[in-house]
């Protein structure tokens, strides 16, 4: 829990931590919040020591998931901006909360707008007639496919139940508001179901999955069971495509695989029962056709100069770190 005492921050962490907030675009916009918040009433920073709390802070709510880099980065970009701000006003305390609210806004206006240009993108390659798998929640891959729909394609889905927390479920109920068919299997169903040798009944077309973390290489960091379903499209020469923004880019190669509670597997598990959770895994980026960013389809070779491009900001203020 946080060493900061404050009602806000203490609900933020609570409920990230109870996956009550979900997704990296959720949790990165809810990070946003709880941290703007915060800054709003906080003593305005007059010395160097209240920056570095401020950073501080900033990290800590970030690291509450720590494989995710959105948060991360987005709340290193909002501290950088305003002490590079603060620097250059000639009245840098004048209306400090509409600073940092303004601030705040900028940066969740420019993650939905990445949002929906990278739907634009991806329901190009969504075509008539196709199978289409997916795996746990990503609302990136969700609206690729609903983009698709509203243009009036036809195609089917299959997707995973998602154990242990069944993230599965959000998507069943998402794609059947949006008139999509889908099909949920097993989550130990998928890789084999996925690949060539489940014979002539389902014939995947591609696969697209979602992203919480872009390493520097091109590799991804999505829901454990992401890896085995990769390994099969691979294997079978089935195109797979990440829906990511390039604001996930792991800048700093900080991200970890999360171990979350034994309980979400089996909550009366009975005492001796060893049980390990890992709620990630990593798709190396050989087994990736392409990445489904704002700014196109790209090689996972070329994600790292794109995002210094375009994020510049992301890669200095973590820099600073």
């Amino acid at each position: 829990m946080s060493k900061i005492k404050n009602s806000d921050i203490t609900r933020f962490i609570q409920a990230v931590s109870d996956v009550k907030i979900q997704g990296a675009t959720a949790v990165a916009e809810a990070t946003i919040d709880a941290l703007v918040q915060y800054l709003a009433v906080a003593q305005i920073p007059v010395r160097a020591t209240d920056w570095q709390k401020f950073a501080r802070l900033a990290d800590e709510l970030a690291q509450i998931r720590p494989t995710e880099p959105l948060a991360r980065n987005l709340s290193r970009w909002l501290i950088y901006e305003l002490k590079k701000n603060f620097k250059t006003q000639r009245k840098p305390l004048d209306n400090w909360f509409s600073q940092v609210n303004k601030l705040g806004q900028e940066l969740k206006y420019l993650l939905k707008e990445a949002d929906a240009n990278l739907s634009e993108v991806g329901s190009k390659l969504v075509a008539n007639n196709q199978i289409i798998f997916t795996h746990c929640h990503s609302s990136l891959a969700e609206s690729i496919l609903i983009r698709a729909r509203q243009q009036h394609k036809k195609f089917k889905i299959y997707h995973t139940e998602t154990r242990p927390l069944f993230q599965g479920r959000i998507t069943s109920r998402h794609l059947k508001r949006a008139g999509i068919p889908a099909i949920m299997v097993a989550d130990s169903a998928a890789a084999w179901l996925v690949s060539n040798h489940s014979g002539d009944e389902v014939k995947v077309s591609w696969v697209l999955l979602g992203a919480d973390s872009i390493a520097r290489d091109g590799s991804v960091i999505n829901k454990i069971g992401s890896f085995a379903i990769a390994l099969a499209a691979y294997d079978s020469g089935i195109p797979l495509y990440i829906a990511s923004s390039l604001l996930k880019i792991d800048a700093l190669g900080e991200s970890k695989i999360e171990l979350r509670s034994a309980a979400e597997i089996w909550p009366s598990a009975p005492p001796g029962i060893n049980i390990v959770n890992y709620a990630f895994d990593r798709i190396p980026a050989k087994y990736i056709r392409g990445i489904i960013c704002e700014f196109g389809i790209i090689k996972p070779n070329k994600v790292l100069a794109l995002a210094r491009q375009k994020y510049k900001s992301v890669f200095m203020s973590a820099n600073k770190y």
